[in-house]
């Protein structure tokens, strides 16, 4: 039997088979993205306790393995983050969260140190925080940390650089913003958007995570995302419907209960 590692680690998916086990993707400290299987995990609290729930970071005792699934030997909470689940609209966010991560990064590539901790910090700004700015700013950090950015700074095409400040043209195609010139792209991001967006791709995320964005630029920020990822992912997550259908859900009640 494989040699067993530890790392700290979270659960970005998990996946009931068979009768008492459970498939779980996981990333970890030391080996990036893996796929485990945990064996009698909905059994056996011994082993795993409550450990294998998401939103917590988590101590892993797993084998990589040769194939493609790995082998988790055992599991330990190591921190809760509870406010995320008291709260649909928090919870939904932190989902739509481990989803991208879950889909942009490659399986057992050598991890960026910085991936783990910035995603045991968007756990925390759950706890608090429920909103748009949070998603866009975690979303836009992630896809930097992976190598995926957007370029929002200069044309995709000819390379001039767009004016600080000013509004430009977006092409999901090109993942690019495209000066006049050379056509441009059919998502107009406005100036404040554009340095945002910019911003949350940096270290600086956290602070725009806690900006208040006016319903248009979230609307454009949105629109542009989306192309973005289901072009360069390929595929539409689902995380950014399933949060609009729960505000949805949420405000009718609202309107219910006013009525």
């Amino acid at each position: 039997m494989a040699r067993t590692e530890r790392t700290a680690a979270v659960v970005l998916r998990s996946v009931a088979y068979g009768e008492s086990d459970r498939i779980l993707t996981i990333l970890t400290e030391s080996h990036g993205k893996v796929a485990v299987m945990a064996r009698g995990a909905r059994k056996s609290s011994r082993r795993f306790g409550g450990a294998l729930e998401p939103y917590a970071l988590i101590e892993a005792d797993f084998a990589p393995g040769r194939g493609d699934l790995g082998r988790l030997a055992e599991a330990r909470l190591v921190r809760a983050f509870p406010g995320v689940l008291t709260d649909l609209t928090r919870m939904s966010v932190a989902a739509a969260g481990l989803e991208l991560v879950r889909e942009a990064l490659p399986d057992r590539e050598a991890p960026d140190p910085r991936l783990l901790p910035t995603v045991v910090r968007f756990f925390e700004l759950c706890e608090r925080l429920g909103t748009d700015a949070l998603r866009f700013a975690f979303a836009l950090r992630v896809l930097a940390i992976a190598g995926l950015s957007p370029n929002l700074s200069s044309c995709g095409r000819c390379g001039l650089e767009a004016p600080e400040g000013r509004a430009a043209l977006f092409d999901a195609r090109l993942g690019a913003v495209v000066c006049r010139g050379c056509g441009g792209g059919p998502y107009k991001i406005g100036g404040r958007l554009r340095s945002s967006l910019a911003r949350a791709a940096t270290g600086a995320w956290e602070q725009i995570a806690e900006e208040d964005w006016p319903d248009v630029e979230r609307a454009a920020a949105q629109r542009v995302l989306d192309a973005f990822l289901e072009r360069h992912l390929g595929r539409r997550l689902a995380g950014g419907d399933v949060l609009s259908q729960v505000r949805e859900v949420q405000r009718s009640h609202a309107r219910r209960i006013n009525e």
